[in-house]
């Protein structure tokens, strides 16, 4: 069984993100620095999050509580983890280790984001040319 991808979100509609994973349990605005920054987020209550710009998804985060393995390894490991399934990571950005996943239309990018304790908390896949 091939593990999940968020990857294959990225680029859909709000229509088709709906078809596809339901409707979210809630919908709000997160303000950028910039006009161009701001996003309509789609919170599915469960650590998924949809990032929508100009009317397409440009981000998933994963977070925990999610349960689900997301490429192979699961929230709550370390970078080890991630770099035993996708190899190391590519860059250090802002400190966080940042994979360049393969495969879509476009760049795409994985962000892990890990809590004070070193494990990972938080997962962002991001189209990069947005």
């Amino acid at each position: 069984v091939m593990p999940w991808s968020p990857s294959i979100i990225l680029g859909m509609s709000p229509a088709e993100a709906i078809e596809r994973l339901g409707a979210p349990d809630r919908v709000y605005a997160v303000r950028g620095a910039e006009a161009w920054q701001d996003d309509v987020v789609f919170d599915y209550g469960d650590g998924l999050s949809l990032f929508l710009f100009a009317d397409r998804v440009w981000q998933v985060r994963i977070a925990e509580p999610y349960p689900l393995p997301v490429l192979g390894f699961i929230l709550g490991g370390t970078q080890d983890d991630i770099s035993a399934v996708l190899g190391f990571p590519a860059a250090m950005v802002e400190g966080d280790p940042e994979w360049m996943l393969t495969g879509e239309a476009w760049p795409v990018r994985l962000r892990a984001i890990p809590g004070e304790d070193g494990y990972i908390r938080e997962l962002y896949v991001y189209r990069a040319d947005f």
